[in-house]
């Protein structure tokens, strides 16, 4: 009886294994799916892409730079130093131009041509230097902006042969200095 017993327990476990491998492989199931799976070999992540170049901008710098400005074409007649009528827009040009940068000091250049003395010539182109300076206080520049100096005949323009030469050389050139914001661009 105890064999009757062990084969129907043994039965009964069969089925009810038949039973939770029906749903699946019904009928013909030869109990393998309770076996261990076989193991997936598993393949290994790639490595991540590198991370970009960090791009440096270049630093810019905001600095000051001084820029030149020189003012040409004021003429005098020989042995004058009366402003001629055609002086005048070049000299309206340099008082707005003394207007627009109120930090600009004007150095006002007199000469003269090589006739004469050099002592003559020098008093002459320091007078034409002042006439200048006085034409620009008078047009709102202020006379402590302005500083005058005479070279009588040295550093001529031109030739004192001719008398097209002398007219070029007596004459009176305006320099100044502005300063220019300029930005820089420096690699860190």
């Amino acid at each position: 009886m105890e064999k009757l017993i062990y084969s129907f327990i043994a039965l009964a476990a069969g089925s009810l294994t038949l039973t939770a491998c029906a749903p699946v492989h019904y009928h013909s199931c030869n109990l393998s799916c309770f076996a261990k799976p076989k193991p997936v070999k598993v393949q290994p992540a790639p490595p991540p892409p590198p991370p970009p170049a960090k791009i440096i901008a270049p630093i810019e710098q905001t600095i000051l730079q001084s820029k030149p400005i020189t003012i040409r074409g004021v003429n005098f007649n020989t042995n004058s130093s009366k402003l001629i009528g055609s002086d005048v827009y070049v000299l309206n040009r340099a008082a707005r131009f003394a207007r627009l940068h109120p930090s600009a000091i004007l150095l006002v250049k007199g000469y003269a041509s090589k006739t004469g003395s050099f002592a003559y010539n020098l008093k002459l182109s320091k007078k034409r230097a002042n006439s200048v300076a006085g034409y620009l206080t008078l047009q709102g520049v202020p006379d402590y902006r302005i500083i005058t100096k005479g070279y009588s005949w040295m550093d001529p323009a031109a030739s004192n042969a001719t008398r097209q030469g002398r007219f070029l050389n007596q004459r009176v050139v305006i320099d100044s200095t502005i300063q220019v914001k300029k930005i820089v661009k420096q690699q860190p």
